[in-house]
Order: structure tokens, then sequence, then C-alpha cells
């Protein structure tokens, strides 16, 4: 059969589905303060018993009262969503109830008055397959259906359908990206038949893939890749639950809009056990202020660079450019250059980070001057013991006074040990001495990686000295900027923040340079209140002070800014094509087993510095093993009508790609609008909006962020947004190219694409993104020159509803 593409219907109003759900999810929650109520007349109940009675006795009321207040807890869940979703099971032609072949999935258990199920617990059996089921593997589901919920209330539904004879038996209305793939499964040709098994190969095989190891899922534009990312997510947390939720999962995506637009997807499996986060997020105690040019940030985003920050700190690790020389108790006390090299070469050599081994220099310059003032008070003593009159002692200088110069000096001569005691204080004072201190900062000085990078990008000659050899000079010259008054005011980029990470993995926190008996004090300060938290909350069954210390911290004083970033079982990316050999070196860090899921297509590639193949991302990663790919090879989203035109973007922006598959046509073919000036543009976009909207479905205006304000205003009556990841719950989402990343409306109107994005090949791919961000029209609207790609082809006059 020829290889056209095929007419699909359009995606049917969910209106009527939404309202049946929330009516359901209403009951629910009706239901579930009528058990908040009943838990807590118990609870009542229970606390007005006397306390008199036999031993027996009073431990079952204690062990009442404490089941009861654990029930009571669980029941109050705030404002998180009660319900994730639904499952329609195949149903048993013997069986009496319809019911029985439905379960609603979430966060915990809720029944009605005769104990029928209207809410299953997650953890329950039966909710299995909500996690784990797969169109290769249906475990017996014919529909399952995602809530997505603000609170209370149901925002939309999205249906996935693995059984379609019997979703059509059971008059099931199917919403959502279900309803796409659905229609193909109805379209009868061999051709339809194999597009729709091979969606549905590719995507089990990758929601499938074992735990361990990097997966990455490649495709273009409209093949799910983030929903099979996803998928997999809730595919892993259940079948490795407790693996996983030990140290937990970490989703990064590409901005917090992204972020807001998948926070229903991944229904809670017991709320720490998924963190959703950006690049940027990852040094939250960094404030990022100010962009730099795209040549800088190519530089600070090459692996290159990690070679330059290591030659930064061991610039910083250096001997003493002359002899110190000092006096205590009148004793001269010389630690000599060729002393503190050698001190140095030893610490270099040693394992640990470069505050811990802070703690070893301080040890050699201490105990080397202390040598010599042991050696000192012997000669003194020598030389001066005829003078002393019998039972004079030398009390030492500003010391206890239990602590006495001359019997140790005698003991000294004698060649035995001095006290334990007198040999800590002699440390101490050493210690103290300022010149001491101003060694110390000068040979092993305890640095944040904020402090190392801003000392290293603000003098010439120390960058010139890490990246000589490693940089050419005229890529050492982009790192440079004026020095700031402090680290605080400094203008960080984002490409920064990967620096600065690398220097913090070197360096290791600050207070491992402290000493290491105020460390273990700490340690033991922090599991004694963890230990006290278990014994209140009755948690002594599930886990001990030691493993809620070394997580949480205990009740311990708070980390330091600079203290070691959390490490998690398995890290998922999306939008991977856009992140830098450093960023990834910086994921790899939250990740050190190398459980991955990766998820990119390089055709959408924008970001300057950013890498071009898998194999050069997997060299940034833990373990550098092999990554397994699982290419996804249908565009079962975007109408071919829209692809046609985005394309030819692609085409010119990475030639070597291979776009995707387009296999839905919907007639609708993408429009160009072209305005008189900049302020008919505003009026002209915001008709399209309003044009688009009548179709129904989601709708989204992609336009430069200096519009925003004037596109919004124009459009307040329709209930448009910008400026927050809240802006996509809106009737009209007004976004930046970027902030677009990874999201899909069913309109789209792209408002004047030449200052949407830059003009090379980066800014071409950043425009294949946008306009690939509709599943049903797109609308165009420019008063400036099109990009030449995108200049619609001439078309014949049956086709005149499009305007060149």
């Amino acid at each position: 059969m020829p290889d056209q593409p095929f007419e699909s219907p359009s995606v049917p109003s969910h209106n009527h589905e939404l309202e049946t759900e929330q009516q359901y999810v209403d009951r629910a929650y009706g239901r579930l303060a009528e058990m908040r109520r009943a838990a807590r007349r118990v609870a009542e109940g229970y606390s007005e018993v006397r306390r008199g009675g036999t031993h027996q006795a009073r431990l079952e009321r204690d062990v009442a009262i404490v089941h009861t207040q654990r029930r009571l807890a669980a029941l109050e869940i705030g404002e998180a969503p009660l319900c994730f979703g639904r499952l329609d099971l195949e149903r048993d032609a013997e069986a009496e109830q319809v019911d029985g072949d439905r379960f609603y999935i979430g966060r915990i258990s809720v029944t009605d008055a005769d104990q029928t199920p209207l809410v299953v617990d997650w953890r329950a059996p039966v909710a299995e397959p909500f996690y784990r089921a797969t169109a290769v593997s249906p475990m017996g589901v014919v529909r399952r259906r995602h809530f997505h919920a603000r609170g209370r209330v149901l925002l939309g539904l999205d249906d996935e359908v693995f059984d379609g004879t019997a979703a059509d038996r059971s008059g099931f209305e199917v919403v959502g990206e279900g309803a796409l793939l659905a229609a193909l499964e109805r379209h009868r040709t061999g051709r339809m038949g194999d597009i729709v098994a091979t969606i549905q190969a590719e995507q089990d095989e990758a929601i499938r893939a074992d735990l361990a190891g990097i997966l990455v899922v490649a495709g273009g534009a409209g093949t799910g890749k983030t929903a099979v990312a996803l998928h997999r997510a809730a595919y892993l947390l259940y079948t490795h639950r407790r693996h996983l939720a030990s140290r937990g999962v970490l989703l990064v995506g590409p901005n917090r809009t992204f972020l807001r637009y998948i926070d229903q997807v991944l229904p809670s499996l017991g709320e720490e056990d998924v963190q959703l986060t950006t690049v940027r997020a990852l040094k939250p105690q960094i404030d990022v202020r100010s962009v730099e040019a795209a040549p800088a940030a190519l530089v600070k985003g090459d692996a290159r660079m990690a070679e330059v920050v290591a030659n930064a700190l061991r610039d910083r690790e250096r001997p003493l450019p002359r002899d110190l020389v000092l006096n205590l108790d009148e004793h001269r006390l010389r630690l000599r250059r060729r002393d503190s090299a050698r001190i140095v070469d030893r610490a270099r050599r040693r394992r640990g980070s470069h505050n811990e081994r802070r703690r070893f220099v301080t040890r050699q310059v201490v105990d080397h001057l202390r040598d010599q003032y042991r050696r000192a008070l012997v000669k003194a003593y020598q030389d001066d013991a005829r003078r002393l009159e019998p039972g004079e002692l030398t009390l030492l200088d500003d010391g206890p006074t239990d602590l006495v110069d001359l019997p140790v000096a005698a003991a000294l001569a004698r060649g035995r040990r001095a006290p334990e005691e007198w040999e800590a204080e002699v440390a101490r004072r050493i210690r103290r001495l300022p010149e001491v201190k101003a060694v110390l900062e000068r040979m092993w000085p305890v640095l944040t990686g904020a402090e190392l990078v801003h000392d290293l990008f603000s003098f010439p000659a120390l960058i010139r000295s890490a990246a000589d050899g490693v940089l050419s000079r005229a890529q050492s010259d982009l790192l440079y900027r004026p020095r700031a008054g402090s680290v605080r005011e400094v203008e960080w980029t984002e490409s920064d923040l990967a620096l600065i990470d690398e220097a913090d993995a070197l360096l290791g926190p600050t207070e491992a340079a402290r000493s290491t008996r105020r460390r273990r004090f700490a340690s033991d300060a922090a599991i004694d209140d963890a230990g006290s938290v278990i014994d209140e909350l009755g948690l002594g069954g599930y886990t001990t002070a030691q493993a809620v210390a070394e997580r949480y911290g205990g009740s311990a004083p708070p980390q330091t800014n600079d203290a070691e970033p959390r490490t998690f079982a398995h890290v998922l990316v999306d939008e991977a094509q856009d992140l830098t050999a450093m960023q990834w070196r910086m994921i790899g860090r939250r990740c050190p087993t190398g459980s991955m899921t990766i998820v990119g297509d390089f055709g959408q590639a924008a970001r300057p510095g950013a890498l071009t193949s898998w194999d050069d991302v997997v060299e940034q990663l833990p373990g550098r093993q092999p990554a397994r790919i699982v290419n996804l090879t249908v565009n079962y989203r975007t109408p071919a009508e829209i692809m046609e035109v985005a394309n030819r973007v692609l085409a010119a922006a990475a030639p070597g790609i291979e776009p995707a598959r387009a296999v839905r046509s919907t007639g609708a073919h993408p429009r160009f609008l072209a305005a008189d000036d900049g302020t008919g543009l505003v009026a002209v976009a915001a008709d399209a909006v309003r044009s688009a909207q009548a179709t129904g479905g989601t709708t989204a205006v992609i336009a430069p962020t200096e519009l925003h304000a004037p596109l919004v205003a124009a459009l307040a009556d329709v209930g448009a947004a910008s400026g927050s990841p809240e802006a996509i719950d809106a009737a009209v989402a007004v976004l930046d190219a970027w902030e677009a990343k990874g999201l899909e409306f069913d309109n789209v109107v792209v408002v004047e694409p030449t200052r949407l994005v830059t003009p090379d090949a980066s800014g071409l791919r950043l425009l294949y993104v946008v306009l690939t961000r509709a599943t049903r029209t797109l609308t165009v609207t420019h008063a400036s020159a099109l990009p030449e790609a995108l200049e619609p082809p001439r078309r014949s006059a049956s086709e005149a509803d499009i305007d060149g």
C-alpha cells in the first residue's frame, strides 16, 4: 500500500468525561472526610480511658492510641491529590458487577460505608498494572487513565488503550494522547497495523529495559520520548521499589515550566522518592543573574574545563615562597621552604578532597614546629638547668598552671615522652599563632567552589596558569571578567554552575577541614537527635537512628552551602541534547551507580557547547559503559502538514538528522500571517489565537520575551498568562522558545520567528522545536521577513487559505 499519511478523526472533546471523573473524585473526598471524622472520634475515645487497670490493659490502650494516631495522620493528605488515575481491566464475562473491572488508584485506600473500595492504595497488588503495564505486556488492562489534578480539581485526563477492540466494546471514550493511538489502531490497513506495532514495541523496549547502566531514548519530535521516560520512571519505581525508595530518583528537565507540565504524570510514590529539578537548580545556593555571550558559554561547557579547574586548584596548593620564622616562648622556630614543599607534595598524594586534606597539612606543619619547640626546650634546659635553684619552676606563658616546662624539659632530656595534655596544649598554641594561620592559608587554603572559580576568572595570570596547554589563548581570554567585591556579588551565569560544581567535587565541603574530633561530636549529636525522633514517632521497626542521621542530618546544624550533593539510585534526563560536557559531569556526580535514562533528540539541540553524540555523553558519566539506545521512529502526534514545514527547517539546521515518520494527517496546513508593523503584529497574533481557540483544545503563543506583556494584555479577555510555570495552566500560555521545550499544545501561534531565535544553526534548531509543539494547528505571524528555511512554498489556488 502507498506510504501516505492518513486522515485521523478530530480528537473528541472530553468535557463530559472530565465532569464524570470529577464527580467520582468528589465522592471519594467526601468519604475520606467521613473516615477522618471517625478516626478522630476513636482517638478521642481512647484519650478518655483512665490510666488504671492491669499492665496488659494499659499496653493494649497505648498500642491502640498509637495505631489510631497513625491512621489519622495517614488520612491527612493536605493539598496533595487523592487519586492518580483509573484502571479498566478486561471484563470477566461471568462477573455480575461492572465496577469489579474498574479501579481508581490513589495515595491511600478509601472505602465506602460497606467497605467497597472507592480508591485503591497504590501499594496494593491490584494497582501494579497502573505502573507496569505496557502495550506489549498489558497485564489485563484495557484502558489506563491518568488524572492531571491540582488539589481536588481535575484539570485533564490522559488515556492509554491497550485493547482497542475491548475498549470499543465497552463504549469507552478515549481522551488525551490515547485518542491519537486509538485512531491509528482503528485505521485498518496493513501499514497502520505495522505502525501501531512499531510504536508499541519501541516504547515497551524502553520502558522495561534493565535498571542498571545507561538507557538512551532517542527520537524526533512527536515520538513520545518524554511519555516513555515518565512511564519508565513509574515502572522502575514500582518494580524496584525497595532499592530506589532508599536513595530516590532524580528527574532533570529543561526548565521549571516543563517540570510543572509533568508533575502530575508521575504520581507521588512516597513524596521523596522522585525529585524534579533543572540543571540550574542542582546548585540552588548560586544565584544566576547574568547571561554570557555564546563564545564564552561554548568554552565553559567544554570538557577541557575540568582540567582547567583542577589546574586552578593545584595552583592554590603551593609551598611557601620563603622560610617562615617565628618565636614561641622566646624559642625561635622555622618552617623552611623545602619543608613546606615536602608537606604539600605529600598532601597531594593522599586520598580525599582538598578541604579534607587540609587537616593533614595542618597536622604536618604543627608537628614540624612542635618538634622544633621540643628540641629548643631541651637545649634551654641543658644550658640553664645549673642556674635554676632547686624547686624553682617555669610555667608556660598563657597556659594552664598545671603544665610545667621544667619537669617536661627534664623528661624530654632523658628521652622520655611529654604528657599528652602538654603536647596538645603546645599544638593548640602553635595553631593559633597568626603567622601559622597565614602559612596554612597560603599552602592549603580552605575554599568553596564558588571562591575558587571567582578567583580564577578574576585574574588573567591565574587563567593563563590553569589554562595554558589546555585552551588556546583566545579561549582563555573569554574566561576573564572583572573581579567583584565578594562571591555573593558575582554576576554568575548558568555555564558557571557546572564549573562551580566541578570545583566543589574536588574541594569537598569546608566542614571536612575541621578537626576529626569536632566532626565526630557533630555526627554523634545528629544520631542522638535522630534516635529521639524515631522514638517519638514509633518508627523503630522501620529504620535506625544512623540511617536517619545519614539521610536527613537529624537535628544537627544545617549543612553549609558547599555540602556534598545528594546522590540518587537512578537519574532521568529529558531534553538531554542541550547539555554541555560539564553539565553532564555535574549530573553524573548525582548518580555514582551510572543507572540513568537519557531522553533527547540532537535535531533539537540549541544550546552553545552542547554535546553532539551519545558516545560523547557517556564519556562524561560514571562507568563510561556503552549506552543501550532505543530509537523511536514514529511521530504519531504532530500532523504531517506541520512536519512538512518543520522538516524544512530541520534540514537547514541539522542536515544529518533523519526526521521521524509523521503518520497523522489532519488536512489543516500551517498558516502564515503577515502584519504591517510591530504594533499590528500583536493584533494579528491575538486574532490568530482566538481563531485557534475556536477549534478547542489547549493553546499557546510562543513569542519573543519583549512581546509577552502586550500579548497578555491583548488576550486578557481569554485568560492569557505568562512569566511563571503556572502559565501552562492558563487558557492561553504565552511562552518564549526555551520555555516551550518539551511541551505540547493542540494549537500554537508563533510570533516573529526572526526575533524569537538567533539566525545560526542552533537558533534554527530551536525554531524547529517551536514549530513542533503543535498537535493540531500551527499559525506563524510575522512583521519581519521569515527565515529562508521557513518561507512557505508556493501553493495552488485551491490552497489560498494559506497567506504567504
